[in-house]
């Protein structure tokens, strides 16, 4: 709590307009955060914001809700159903947080950016930059990336064989048994698939295959 609390506190110091509120041991803050240009150093547009943290934070994003109703609560305007913003698909946040972030970096890096994303979005019709799909789609295509692979079927294969094989040494034959070194195979995939850690990365192919299977289900019937 003390950690968590100097943690807020020194942000703050930056965001002087958010508050740091605390109840029933629960920290949070509210407030109005103004986004703003890094590059012109112009501020663009104030959000009312309602900010808390999980168990699991520094290790993952604080949970944020826009309160000033500027952003449509749509998940086509990265909005979840339960109102909170998605900051984007969760393989990438675990591996963003997986050595621990602070409050700071988190308003400057992520919901800064965020928030100016949509400004843009808002004024043009168009996001700045490209984007994932939402939901369950945008976890498939982060590993369709690293995998190189676009079948679903395919990528909960491959993503089984790596989080299952049998510990190997870089000059031995790959797991794949594609007749190739682990150091010119498989190596430097399966570190980009673990960097989250094999426990989180397990986690998400769980729901990968639940996903995979409800879809198949729809597309029987």
């Amino acid at each position: 709590m003390a950690n968590l609390k100097n943690d807020i506190e020194k942000a703050l110091r930056k965001y002087s307009s958010l508050k740091l509120k605390v109840s029933e041991g629960t920290s949070f803050v509210m407030g109005v955060f103004t986004a703003y240009d890094k590059t012109s150093k112009t501020e663009i547009e104030d959000y009312n914001i309602l900010i808390w943290f999980t168990k699991k934070y520094p290790y993952e994003f604080p949970i944020v809700i826009e309160t000033s109703e500027k952003i449509p609560k749509v998940l086509s305007r990265h909005v979840k159903v339960n109102g909170t913003l998605c900051f984007g698909n969760w393989q990438d946040e675990l591996s963003t947080c997986k050595n621990g972030i602070t409050f700071t970096w988190f308003l400057d890096e992520i919901l800064n950016t965020h928030l100016c994303r949509e400004f843009v979005k808002e004024k043009t019709t168009k996001y700045p930059t490209g984007e994932r799909s939402h939901g369950m789609e945008g976890i498939w295509e982060g590993y369709y990336d690293v995998l190189s692979i676009m079948d679903k079927s395919k990528v909960l294969e491959e993503l089984e064989l790596i989080l299952n094989h049998n510990q190997i040494g870089r000059n031995d034959l790959c797991y794949c048994n594609k007749g190739k070194k682990y150091k010119a195979c498989h190596e430097k995939i399966e570190s980009e698939v673990t960097k989250i850690g094999k426990t989180n990365a397990q986690e998400i192919v769980e729901l990968l295959k639940a996903d995979f299977k409800n879809n198949k289900k729809i597309m029987e019937k």
